[in-house]
């Protein structure tokens, strides 16, 4: 089937890290496949052309009159007087109920659409919290007749607000005024009306799911809001293999000062201290390890935590170990992952992340909790091994059989996990599932 070239926006609230760089990825592989692309975005940190900041419509110059003046001021004061009335609404942050109204319009579409310097053939969204919601979404649909669809960089698309459900099925059921999200008694209807809100907008502009992992792929599936949808496609984080490859791995060592004898395990996010990324899980899986392992094979091991903050148990670990600072070179990032031996993910409730499949395309195998992007990706006895969720023994279990592998076994599976993402997870994987969507 031809390639026809499109006009696709992208939105998304910011350009860089975690979700924001998931759009950033796709805009680029867009542009490489000769499509005419803008990325907008409120907060603006590339430098790339493509990427557009928006901006509200700019003030009139003309002066207001004395008494439209007046009117204002006091309009304003009686807002205010209101809004200091009001009783502020409490959230549990493990939620991450952020997306705290989809009925309001925060934009101008037509603004948009002179930004960009085009009406678009195609709407794709990321994570856009504070910028864009479902009825900005809707009404930019209803002025360029674009096909929307939404990138599950986590559930925020189908639910009533939280970014991630932990367990709660309202996103399944129907959000309503038992919202675990919302703490205290102000508030109750908020996910409720934010639920019906988007159910709505969604079905009134036909938007569609496209998920980024599997786990988010079960989820859109079971959601309340998308589960009429008949074809749902997973583009599995969505990784430059140009950039992410196994190419230097016999220098990569070198290159850290890292002592070929030694197996380096690395963890890593970038709030090692957020509840998400289990990180409790991780060190309690080591200290099993501890009690498993020989002085000599505990001699071999180091362990690298790269994050901005790592939780303070960390430090009295019976293992070599040292704390990396955030790495947002990807030059670096991808000779870090060549240069290590095994890249362990702990996280207990995450749509990704993409440093698992990063390091898998830099042949770096895997161990991680049954969890976003792990459940689909890693295949014991393939290419890492996958743990049972929250339960630190058999995480322990999946870090010591690969550090008991063999030369043979090891390359095996170094081999294994680079395939696993050129076959499911490259540029050129997403290309047969963007030509799908794009030419039909």
């Amino acid at each position: 089937m031809e390639n026809i070239k499109k006009k696709i926006l992208l939105l998304s609230t910011g350009d860089i890290n975690g979700a924001y760089e998931a759009i950033y990825k796709l805009a680029y592989f867009f542009i490489e496949q000769g499509h005419t692309v803008s990325m907008l975005v409120k907060h603006k940190t590339k430098k790339n052309g493509f990427i557009v900041q928006y901006l509200n419509e700019p003030k009139s110059l003309k002066r207001k009159s004395l008494l439209k003046r007046i009117f204002i001021k006091v309009k304003n004061k009686i807002i205010h007087k209101f809004k200091d009335k009001t009783e502020p609404i409490h959230f549990d942050g493990k939620y991450s109920f952020i997306s705290k109204d989809e009925a309001s319009e925060n934009i101008s579409t037509k603004r948009i659409v002179s930004q960009i310097g085009f009406i678009p053939d195609f709407i794709i969204t990321g994570m856009t919290d504070g910028f864009i919601n479902s009825t900005d979404l809707l009404n930019l649909h209803k002025l360029t007749n674009a096909k929307v669809y939404n990138i599950t960089v986590d559930m925020n698309h189908f639910t009533g607000g939280c970014h991630y459900a932990w367990d709660c099925e309202g996103y399944i059921k129907g959000c309503d005024e038992k919202c675990p999200a919302i703490i205290g008694k102000n508030g109750r209807d908020l996910a409720k009306i934010n639920f019906e809100t988007k159910l709505k907008n969604v079905r009134e502009g036909r938007f569609e799911i496209i998920s980024g992992s599997g786990w988010t792929l079960k989820q859109a599936q079971e959601s309340k809001i998308y589960k009429e949808q008949k074809v749902f496609h997973n583009i599995n984080s969505l990784i430059d293999t140009k950039l992410f490859n196994a190419k230097n791995r016999d220098i990569a060592k070198r290159v850290f000062g890292f002592e070929s004898s030694k197996f380096y395990i690395l963890a890593g996010s970038q709030n090692a201290n957020d509840p998400r990324k289990g990180f409790p899980y991780f060190i309690e899986a080591l200290k099993i390890l501890e009690a498993q392992l020989t002085v000599h094979q505990k001699n071999k091991i180091v362990i690298l935590v790269v994050s901005r903050d790592v939780p303070q148990e960390f430090e009295y670990l019976n293992f070599e170990k040292q704390k990396l600072d955030y790495i947002t070179d990807y030059r670096l990032l991808v000779l870090l992952y060549q240069a290590i031996d095994l890249f362990v993910n702990s996280s207990i409730e995450d749509s990704g992340p993409m440093m698992v499949s990063e390091a898998m395309a830099c042949g770096t195998p895997v161990v991680g909790f049954d969890m976003g992007v792990v459940n689909n990706i890693v295949i014991n006895d393939y290419n890492g091994y996958k743990a049972i969720l929250k339960d630190s023994n058999d995480l322990a279990s999946g870090i010591k059989k690969m550090i008991n592998l063999t030369t043979q076994e090891y390359t095996q599976y170094s081999k294994s996990a680079n395939t696993q993402i050129q076959q499911y997870s490259s540029f050129e994987f997403a290309t047969k599932i963007f030509n799908e969507i794009i030419n039909t």
